[in-house]
């Protein structure tokens, strides 16, 4: 986090807090079920939405464009993505669990960003066109609708565990109905493969045409680790959602394999980063912003 300005840094470190409190307090939540905690947590879920904004407007005004021009200011969209369907939602799903999970949720991704955290860059001159804009955008939605689908999956599966052990006590007004977790899951799951798809052509598409110019031969992106390893959680989504239409398996299993695509569509935005050093870019060195505390 010291390589960003002073503002930066005071932002999200308030995300940070932020989304550590809504965390422990999600935990408590559950073990207490204090229902009451949970207007603490869509608070803390807004704030941290406002935060994730202010930061990519902090950062828009710096380089003049909207910023999507690393890992981690995608990582600040899915943020505001999800914090924003965890607040739509909540207004239907008010049992402690769904509350609670969305929280851990929100605080994983900020460990992610964290993880992935990097002072604002400016697009190369061959790469300022709109379909970078379109591209990004798609891949955030698609990773936050991911992460969505898997916060559903696991609710079901905690579900399915305590229907079969006739836990009812800790079912019935704790966690949400399993139909219609299960039909979230597959709603995220379909919206992730439609976004997903968008992210891909538009990403391909440009790559083709703009490979002269950013030194990089089309052959070089197609076997880049970031592109390879979409590609990869792209086609095992498209075989789940078919089997789950022409074979009908249960929500357990549907459940399962959205874990697995979750890991797979994680690993693909951040894993290659950081140890694949994908160099799935088009974007110059970073900006120096100065902070009125460092001038």
């Amino acid at each position: 986090m010291q390589q960003l300005p002073l503002l930066e840094r005071y932002i999200f470190s308030g995300i940070f807090l932020c989304s550590l409190l809504s965390a422990f307090l999600g935990f408590l939540q559950v073990r207490t079920e204090k229902v009451w905690l949970r207007r603490f947590l869509i608070a803390f879920s807004a704030l941290i939405i406002s935060l994730s904004a202010i930061l990519l407007v902090f950062r828009a005004s710096h380089i003049g464009a909207l910023p999507i021009t690393n890992i981690f200011e995608s990582m600040l969209f899915l943020l505001i993505f999800i914090g924003v369907t965890f607040l739509f939602l909540s207004a239907f799903l008010q049992q402690v669990w769904f509350s609670s999970v969305m929280t851990w949720v929100l605080f994983a991704i900020v460990m992610l960003a964290a993880m992935v955290i990097k002072p604002t860059s400016t697009f190369r001159a061959n790469a300022q066109t709109p379909w970078v804009i379109f591209h990004a955008l798609s891949m955030s939605l698609s990773g936050a609708m991911i992460v969505f689908s898997t916060a559903m999956s696991s609710l079901v599966l905690v579900s399915c565990n305590r229907l079969k052990n006739k836990q009812m006590s800790k079912l019935f007004g704790k966690m949400p109905n399993i139909e219609r977790l299960e039909f979230f899951n597959l709603v995220g799951l379909r919206l992730t493969f439609i976004a997903m798809t968008f992210g891909l052509v538009s990403g391909i598409g440009m790559a083709a045409v703009k490979s002269a110019g950013a030194n990089i031969t089309f052959m070089d992106w197609l076997v880049d680790s970031m592109i390879v390893m979409t590609a990869g959680s792209w086609l095992m989504l498209m075989v789940v959602l078919l089997l789950s239409r022409f074979i009908a398996f249960s929500g357990k299993t549907q459940a399962r394999l959205t874990l697995v695509v979750c890991f797979l569509i994680i690993f693909t935005f951040v894993g290659t980063r950081v140890f694949c050093k994908s160099s799935h870019t088009f974007v110059n060195n970073v900006v120096k912003v100065c902070d009125a505390a460092e001038c």
